[in-house]
């Protein structure tokens, strides 16, 4: 089965916190980089929406995706951030969403959220554009 997650990351750069967790299973598992598993789509949205309020928008550039199960999705991305500043950084991450049905019920991101908040003199060069194009 192929999953389309471009339909669920459209969702998020949409910055829209119910379309969003429309994709996710009612007992979903979600964590966001080092922070605590959130569990329910209610608390999910919650925190995107909190997210949402920290940056200006955010869209995804999926590079690869893999499926090394008919459940299991692997993406690696760079997100380009754009900053309440103004700036904008593209920080790399990998996805691993596990679905049931057509719904995620376990997703886990791995990401370097610092450059999105720190002082832009102190971001890295790597991270000031983008490291390739869309897949």
């Amino acid at each position: 089965m192929t999953h389309n997650v471009r339909e669920i990351f459209a969702s998020i750069d949409a910055f829209d916190p119910p379309q969003f967790v429309a994709h996710l299973t009612d007992d979903v598992t979600f964590r966001f980089g080092n922070g605590d598993p959130l569990h329910g789509p209610a608390a999910v949205q919650e925190a995107i929406t909190g997210f949402f309020s920290s940056i200006a928008g955010l869209t995804h550039h999926i590079l690869h995706i893999w499926e090394p199960e008919e459940n299991i999705v692997i993406l690696h991305v760079d997100v380009e951030y754009r900053r309440l500043d103004g700036e904008t950084v593209y920080t790399p991450n990998v996805d691993i969403l596990r679905f049931e049905g057509d719904k995620v019920a376990d997703w886990q991101i791995v990401i370097d959220l610092a450059p999105v908040f720190a002082p832009i003199s102190e971001v890295p060069a790597a991270v000031l554009s983008p490291a390739t194009a869309s897949a």
